[in-house]
Order: structure tokens, then C-alpha cells, then sequence
């Protein structure tokens, strides 16, 4: 067993700390969204064109938050649990941290497009919100949609 971990550890130990950043990530997301959703008064499955651009500015602003957050709370666990880079010097953490934070800023715009633009074409497709365990309105299913395609992306430009 000890070996079959060691061989896969790498792949093991970045799920686990993907799975840390994706609580972190779609946790503050989603709380926002519906959150700011009931404080504002907007009705994220609607139609008309002022009420979807509040619903798309309110899930951008979500997005981009929990993202932001995700990003600079999984950099130190991924370069030492992940990677086992334990460089210390300065200007080379420094520059880790930007090629770190380059890669996820380019994942973050593609998960943004779906955030905000998959939800509106579930709605204009006719999605409606189905009971699985939960109830999955468009913004879960995007949720669940954008988890496996940014994890996977994430990894390949680790």
C-alpha cells in the first residue's frame, strides 16, 4: 500500500488539496451568489434582460472572489505538500508565486465564461431545477461542470 501511494502521491496529494481549494473556492461562490441573491433581490433564473445582468454581475463578483481567495490559500500547500519544493529564497518564491498565480488566472477566465455564461444558456435552453438529493438549478450545475474541467486544467498546467 505504502508504495502505491508513494508511486500516485503526487496525483493523490494535489486532489486533496484541489479538493480543499474547490471548498474554498465554490463555498465563498456559492454563498455569495445566493447570498447576495436574497439581499439584492434577484432572481437568478430570470429572463429579462436587467434582471439577468444584475444575476450575471452578482455571479462575476462571486466567481471572481472565491477564485481570488482559492488561489492565494492553496499556493504554500501546493508547493510544498504537492511539489516538495521547498525553495526558500525570496525572489524565487516570488517568482513561483506569480507562474502559480498565472496559470490559475488564465483557468479562473475560462471558469468565469462558464460561471456566468453557462447559467444564462441553461435558462434560455429551458433548463428548470431538478431534485437530486439537492435541488440543481443552473448555477449547481455549473458548479458541478466547471470542478471537473478547471481541476483538470489546473493539474495539466501544474
Amino acid at each position: 500500500m505504502k508504495k502505491l501511494f508513494e508511486k500516485y502521491r503526487e496525483i493523490i496529494v494535489y486532489i486533496l488539496v484541489g479538493l480543499m481549494a474547490t471548498v474554498i473556492s465554490y463555498g465563498i461562490r456559492l454563498a455569495m451568489i445566493y447570498g447576495g441573491a436574497a439581499i439584492l433581490s434577484i432572481d437568478l433564473a430570470s429572463e429579462e434582460a436587467a434582471e439577468a445582468a444584475r444575476a450575471s454581475a452578482l455571479r462575476t463578483v462571486s466567481t471572481v472572489t472565491g477564485s481570488a481567495c482559492a488561489i492565494v490559500a492553496t499556493f504554500w500547500p501546493n508547493k510544498i505538500w504537492v511539489f516538495r519544493n521547498y525553495e526558500k529564497e525570496r525572489s524565487a518564491v516570488w517568482a513561483q508565486f506569480g507562474k502559480f498565480v498565472g496559470s490559475r488566472i488564465f483557468s479562473f477566465m475560462l471558469e468565469l465564461g462558464i460561471a456566468v455564461g453557462l447559467p444564462l444558456l441553461l435558462t434560455r435552453m429551458g433548463y428548470r431545477t431538478f431534485h437530486f438529493i439537492i435541488d440543481v438549478d443552473a448555477d449547481k450545475m455549473t458548479t458541478a461542470i466547471s470542478i471537473v474541467f478547471i481541476t483538470v486544467l489546473n493539474y495539466i498546467l501544474s
